[in-house]
Order: structure tokens, then C-alpha cells, then sequence
């Protein structure tokens, strides 16, 4: 049996249980945090921490599932993230300060931020457009139906002028 809530000091509610974690950022007397474990572990397919600290991956993935766990393993994963491009970005400084050729592509990525979120992404494809416009079209129709089911269409025909 795999412990789920019982691993932790905080949510466990069996009387006999020996929890082995807390879910504070760090540690508690008798109890090491397992936030702190991730973050030292620099995991980010979390299969090295998950056979480390937990019985073995499906442990890790049924924990992971469970809504009330959610929030931490989002908010670890996303610091994770965070943790790993900031020292990635710390090497490509250095790398940039030694100059030649690899200093200046370095030099240039960090001109042009590089590391930042790549959210424009250009002009949408032709089928992100059809699919858009798919979408738009279904929305429509169901509209119409809802209206039409609630005895709404014909007054909104008359408000838009559209019949």
C-alpha cells in the first residue's frame, strides 16, 4: 500500500501512522521537507526524485493526481523551472563575459533575451485559421439553438434585423 496523505506530517490522520515528510519549504524537526528534496534534486522529468524518495514512479504519479496535492507539485514545478533556466542563464553570462565566438552568440541571446517566453508566435497557420474558424462556427450554431430552444431567436432576429 502506498501512502498518499499519511506521508505528511501536516495531512495525515491515521492515529498509528509514522508520517516521512512535511510539506513546508523546509524542514521540520524529524521531518525533512520534501518541497527542499525536489528542489535539490534539479529533476525536471522527476523520475530521479520519485524512485528516491517515494516508493517508485506510479507513487509519485498517484500523489501528483491527488487535488489536494496539486497546488504544492504545481507550485514546485514551476520554481523548478524558474531554478534551472536562472542558473542556465547565470552559465550563458559567463560565457558571454569570455568573449571569442561562443561569447558573442551568448552575448547576443542575452541582448535579446532569449530566455523570455516566446508568446508571439507569428501568423497563425492555415489550419489554426480553420480551426479557429470551425470554432466560431460551431459556437454560432449552438447559439442559434439555445435561442431557437428558448423561444429567443425570433426576438433576436427582429432586434438585429437578421432573419
Amino acid at each position: 500500500m502506498r501512502l498518499m496523505s499519511s506521508l505528511f506530517v501536516e495531512t495525515c490522520k491515521v492515529p498509528d501512522a509514522k508520517p516521512l515528510y512535511t510539506l513546508y519549504d523546509r524542514d521540520k524537526p524529524q521531518y525533512p521537507s520534501l518541497y527542499r528534496l525536489y528542489m535539490e534534486t534539479e529533476d525536471p522529468t522527476e523520475y530521479q526524485f520519485a524512485t528516491r524518495y517515494l516508493h517508485d514512479w506510479k507513487h509519485w504519479e498517484s500523489l501528483c493526481a491527488a487535488e489536494w496535492f496539486k497546488p504544492y507539485v504545481e507550485r514546485w514545478r514551476k520554481e523548478l523551472e524558474l531554478k534551472i533556466k536562472s542558473q542556465a542563464l547565470r552559465r550563458i553570462i559567463d560565457d558571454a563575459s569570455a568573449g571569442g565566438r561562443d561569447g558573442q552568440a551568448a552575448a547576443r541571446f542575452i541582448l535579446e533575451k532569449g530566455w523570455g517566453d516566446k508568446s508571439t508566435k507569428g501568423r497563425p497557420s492555415k489550419e489554426d485559421i480553420r480551426d479557429a474558424a470551425d470554432r466560431i462556427a460551431s459556437d454560432g450554431s449552438r447559439l442559434n439553438e439555445d435561442m431557437e430552444r428558448l423561444g429567443l431567436l425570433d426576438v433576436h432576429r427582429s432586434i438585429t434585423g437578421r432573419g
